[in-house]
C-alpha cells in the first residue's frame, strides 16, 4: 500500500473533521449538567427576586436531575453579586439574576465605577418576571384618583412627601417619573428598608409611596393605605380594579423585573438548554400562580428578548435619571 489516499477517503476524513466539533459541542450540551449548579442571586434571602429564583431553582433540579444551588451575593444595590457572575468561568456551572437595578438603573448611577458591563460581559438566557410598584396614598389626602391626587399636588407644591427605600431604586424613581410627567413637586425621603417605608405611610409620616407591589398590598387590602395606580402598562391580575398610571400619565411604565444570566462566552449550547428549560418552568401553570400570589407575572423569553429588555431599560432610565439630576456615590 502507498502513502497516498484516495479523493473520496481525504473529503470523507475531511468531513468527519468538520463534524466533530459539532458532536463533541452537542454531546457536551446533552450531558449537561454533569455536576451542580451555582445560581447568584444578587440579593438577600427571603425578598422577592430570591423567592422568584427558588421556585425557577428547584424546578431546573427536577428537570435536570443535578441540585442548582443558590449562593445569595446582597450588596451595593445588587452590583456585587452581579459583578462575581461577570468573572464567573463561563463553563456553564455558574449562572445568576438579573434585576432592573443592576441591568437597568444602576449603571446609570454608578456609571464608571460599577463593577461591571451590563450588556457586554453576560449572555442573556431568560427574564422571569415582572411586577408592578404600587402608588399608594395616606387616606387623609383629599384624591381617589391619580388625576385628583395630580390637581392636590399642583395645588400644594412641596408641601407633600414621598418616600422609597433608597436612592435610585425602582421606588424613588417612579416618583420622580410621576414628578416629571405631572408636572408636580414633593420631597424625597429615603428609608432602610421597604417595611420602614410602609409602617410610615401607614402612620401618615410620609403620604405616598410607589413601592413593590407586595409590600402594601395588604394594607391596601385591610384599608389603611388607599391604592391608585400600578406603575406597570397593564392592569396587576391580583388586582384588576387597580388602573395603571399609564391611563393618566401616558408613557409611565416602570416594573420590578428579574432574569437569569450566565458569564459572557458560556457555551451557546448551554445557554440554549437552559433557556428552553425555563421557558417551559415558566409556562408551567403551577409555577404561574405561584408567581401570582406574589404578585408577579412569569415572562418566558429568549435570550435575546432579555438582553433587548436591558438595552431599553438601561435607555429609559438614563433619561429619568438626568432629568431629575440624581448622583451616587460608590
Amino acid at each position: 500500500m502507498t502513502g497516498s489516499i484516495t479523493r473520496r477517503r481525504a473529503l470523507g476524513l475531511a468531513g468527519g473533521a468538520l463534524a466533530a466539533p459539532f458532536i463533541a459541542r452537542q454531546g457536551y450540551a446533552q450531558s449537561y449538567p454533569a455536576k451542580p449548579v451555582t445560581v447568584i442571586i444578587p440579593f438577600g434571602a427571603g425578598g422577592t427576586t430570591d423567592v422568584i429564583g427558588r421556585i425557577i431553582c428547584e424546578k431546573l433540579q427536577q428537570r435536570l436531575g443535578k441540585a442548582f444551588v443558590i449562593e445569595n451575593r446582597a450588596g451595593a444595590g445588587g452590583n456585587t453579586g452581579v459583578a462575581a457572575l461577570a468573572h464567573a468561568a463561563p463553563d456553564g456551572y455558574t449562572i445568576g439574576m438579573t434585576t432592573v437595578s443592576t441591568h437597568g438603573i444602576n449603571p446609570n448611577l454608578y456609571k464608571d465605577k460599577i463593577p461591571f458591563r451590563a450588556i457586554e460581559d453576560f449572555e442573556f438566557l431568560s427574564l422571569s418576571s415582572s411586577q408592578p410598584n404600587f402608588l399608594c396614598i395616606h387616606p387623609s389626602l383629599p384624591a381617589k384618583t391619580v388625576p385628583e391626587l395630580i390637581a392636590y399636588l399642583k395645588a400644594n407644591p412641596g408641601k407633600e412627601n414621598f418616600g422609597s427605600s433608597g436612592i435610585g431604586t425602582s421606588i424613588h424613581l417612579c416618583g420622580e417619573l410621576f414628578m416629571q410627567l405631572a408636572g408636580v413637586k414633593m420631597q424625597h425621603v429615603t428609608y432602610r428598608s421597604s417595611a420602614a417605608l410602609v409602617q410610615d405611610v401607614v402612620a401618615g409620616n410620609v403620604k405616598l409611596s410607589f413601592d413593590n407591589f407586595t409590600s402594601p398590598y395588604p394594607h391596601y387590602k385591610a384599608g389603611t393605605l388607599r391604592g391608585l395606580a400600578v406603575t406597570t402598562v397593564e392592569r396587576a391580575r391580583i388586582a384588576p380594579e387597580i388602573p395603571p398610571l399609564a391611563e393618566t400619565l401616558p408613557g409611565f411604565d416602570i416594573s420590578s423585573w428579574n432574569g437569569f444570566l450566565a458569564p459572557k462566552g458560556t457555551p451557546k449550547e448551554i445557554c440554549d438548554s437552559l433557556t428552553k428549560e425555563m421557558q417551559a418552568i415558566l409556562k408551567d401553570p403551577a409555577v404561574v400562580s405561584r408567581f401570582e400570589e406574589l404578585g408577579a407575572t412569569a415572562t418566558p423569553s429568549t435570550g435575546a428578548e432579555a438582553k433587548a429588555k436591558s438595552v431599553a431599560e438601561l435607555a429609559k432610565f438614563k433619561d429619568i435619571i438626568e432629568k431629575a439630576g440624581i448622583t451616587i456615590q460608590n
